[in-house]
């Protein structure tokens, strides 16, 4: 038999370590093995082919130590030597791919077999990691959305953690319902959460994958009441506007201001905080709304002129100094508390079959945005027409009121001077705090789309 040799190579990287690999070769073939370690070439000892005895070495963050590095080398080295061992007692060569396969067992190394991702049978959950991957990128979403399908997920997953795609059925999405009335969730949460896992399941749909049949025609019957719209009625937030807090609570002073501002304006507060003087053009807010991107020009009412000469002090990369979102909630409460904001506002709705009825004061659910439903419901009951609201709001579409239409910036500020008109709207004012509930409904069924 010829004598084999056997040998330990260091071959040099573009980024100039050296990568060590162990081979045998002959005059036709060579087979070469990586030990998977790549070194700084100045400790590799090319004499002893091994790495220089006493050094220690930095490898994918970790440190490493020369006698673990030699001792992986040696252990090549041995197991090479005895996949020849054997084939000589049978005066045979091992073929290059033997030898490989027998060497890396030897090491406990056999290559797995890798699966085709094209092929891979994807579970719900990477269907969902997908989605999340892709979605927002289509539909340009923001944070609180990608965080409401998180929760529906989460949902999902803990009514049975063995959900499929093949599972997902009708009796499946009906058991779902079943575990949110256990665990006790309102219908309108549970018309809101299955609403969200359809929309997932469509775009599942869309993207080649096949739905159980009637899962997306799924009709939720549970009895579902509408939510009460919440709103500061005209006088409510003109009182509001002109109380005076105490020197001690000036931090209430600027969380009024603040909803009010909104309240005169139809902002949100992603935009109130995101306010600079540059949006400032001619009395108007010229800007791009940060949640849709829309670019809206507001006419400035002479409540709102008020409150942006009361901050024009503040010199700020923004127009005023807004407190965070939780913080500014929390502040509105304990000034509108204060202010004896106490209209009690009936919440109804249904657990199941149970009907339960909470009753708030005012003060107690006040929110940033009920300042937006606050400027849609004022300027609704003032007269102003509902295509110039919905351009100061940035809507588009609803299904209660006439088609919407296209006003000139000029019209929008002609009719938004009704707000400065006192003896134009003394008798409208009037009529809007004598509606009974029923009446302020239909007038304001709108509002319920404001988001």
């Amino acid at each position: 038999m010829k004598k084999t040799n056997f040998s330990t190579r260091a071959y040099v990287m573009k980024n100039g370590q050296v990568m060590i690999r162990v081979r045998w070769n002959s005059k036709k073939n060579e087979v070469g093995f990586s030990v998977g370690y790549t070194i700084d070439p100045l400790k590799w000892d090319s004499g002893k082919q091994l790495v220089k005895s006493n050094t220690t070495h930095k490898i994918g963050g970790k440190i490493v130590y020369a006698r673990e590095i030699n001792n992986a080398i040696r252990s090549f080295l041995v197991c090479i030597e005895e996949v020849f061992a054997k084939y000589d007692l049978h005066s045979k060569i091992p073929t290059t791919t033997d030898l490989k396969e027998l060497v890396n067992e030897k090491l406990g190394r056999v290559k797995q077999e890798t699966v085709d991702e094209d092929k891979k049978v994807k579970t719900l959950k990477d269907i969902f990691s997908e989605f999340l991957l892709l979605r927002p990128q289509e539909g340009n979403w923001g944070n609180k959305i990608h965080e409401k399908y998180d929760q529906m997920w989460t949902q999902l997953s803990s009514c049975d953690p063995n959900i499929t795609l093949e599972t997902l059925d009708q009796a499946k999405v009906q058991e779902l319902v079943g575990w949110y009335i256990k665990n006790d969730y309102c219908n309108r949460t549970i018309q809101k959460q299955i609403r969200i896992l359809k929309s997932f399941l469509r775009w599942v749909s869309r993207h080649g994958y096949t739905i159980n049949s009637g899962v997306l025609e799924f009709k939720l019957r549970l009895k579902v009441i509408p939510r009460t719209v919440t709103f500061l009625k005209y006088k409510e937030l003109m009182h509001f506007f002109h109380f005076e807090f105490p020197k001690e609570k000036e931090y209430l002073s600027k969380a009024r201001d603040m909803f009010c501002f909104m309240a005169f304006t139809s902002l949100r507060y992603s935009d109130l905080a995101a306010l600079k003087p540059v949006n400032l053009v001619d009395g108007c807010l010229d800007f791009c709304t940060e949640k849709t991107d829309d670019k809206l020009h507001i006419a400035l009412n002479e409540h709102a002129q008020q409150i942006i000469e009361k901050y024009s002090w503040y010199k700020g990369d923004t127009i005023f100094p807004v407190p965070s979102n939780q913080k500014l909630n929390d502040y509105l409460k304990e000034a509108a508390k204060l202010a004896g904001l106490d209209r009690e506002i009936s919440q109804v709705y249904f657990k199941g079959n149970t009907r339960h009825e909470d009753t708030y004061k005012f003060w107690e659910q006040i929110s940033c945005h009920d300042a937006r439903r606050t400027f849609v419901c004022c300027s609704l009951a003032l007269g102003i027409p509902a295509s110039v609201v919905m351009s100061a709001t940035g809507h588009s579409d609803y299904a209660t009121m006439k088609p919407y239409i296209e006003v000139a910036d000029e019209t929008q500020k002609m009719q938004m001077e009704k707000w400065n008109t006192h003896q134009y709207k003394s008798g409208i004012i009037e009529s809007m705090e004598k509606m009974n509930s029923a009446q302020l409904k239909q007038l304001f069924e709108y509002v319920k789309s404001i988001a």
